[in-house]
């Protein structure tokens, strides 16, 4: 599996802080993994969910974790709450909201679950452990990113040059800008 980390900057006491206000401890291959990551961006990235396919966007992290696969902006949602309640911990999500979450209670440690946001609360277990679930991740390395005049060009091609707006434009630069800084690294 390929990982972009995030800055691992002061991890250790961020760590310790969150578990502390949310009275828990990380998994010991989960904490291993914040400490030498701090979560990260997980682009073409895919796992089974039984007889399903789902991509991985990305994994949370602390302090310095971009915005929002950050846990201080996931600790607004009131579902974190339910779902520490029920002893899991999200750790990451997919492109359509659902959450992939660790164990956190002792009759659930470390174990991988996966949650569908808009079914009703059931939790499907996907691993017996962090490093299991991330060895069943498939990842393609980002290759060429298209520039804004090749995207341009390719909505003229297939006759949808109207949609293009400022908009859009502006949210192409974004998608490069963050892509073209991307540095994936295999995840050990």
């Amino acid at each position: 599996m390929l990982i972009s980390k995030f800055n691992t900057e002061n991890i250790e006491q961020e760590i310790e802080t969150f578990e502390q206000k949310r009275s828990f401890t990380f998994p010991a291959q989960y904490r291993s993994f914040l400490l030498k990551y701090n979560g990260g961006y997980t682009p073409k990235t895919s796992f089974r969910v039984g007889k399903n396919d789902s991509d991985i966007r990305g994994f949370y992290g602390l302090g310095a974790a971009e915005k929002y696969y950050n846990y201080a902006y996931h600790e607004t949602f009131h579902d974190m709450d339910e779902h520490l309640a029920d002893g899991l911990l999200p750790i990451g999500g997919n492109s359509f909201g659902d959450s992939i979450l660790i164990g956190v209670s002792p009759h659930k440690e470390g174990k991988i679950y996966f949650y569908y946001h808009d079914r009703p609360k059931r939790y499907i277990e996907l691993a017996k452990n962090f490093m299991s679930f991330v060895s069943k991740c498939k990842s393609e390395k980002i290759g060429h990113i298209r520039t804004i005049e090749e995207r341009l060009a390719h909505m003229a091609s297939i006759g949808r040059a109207e949609v293009i707006n400022d908009g859009l434009i502006a949210l192409w630069q974004a998608e490069i800008d963050k892509f073209a800084n991307l540095h994936q690294e295999e995840l050990v």
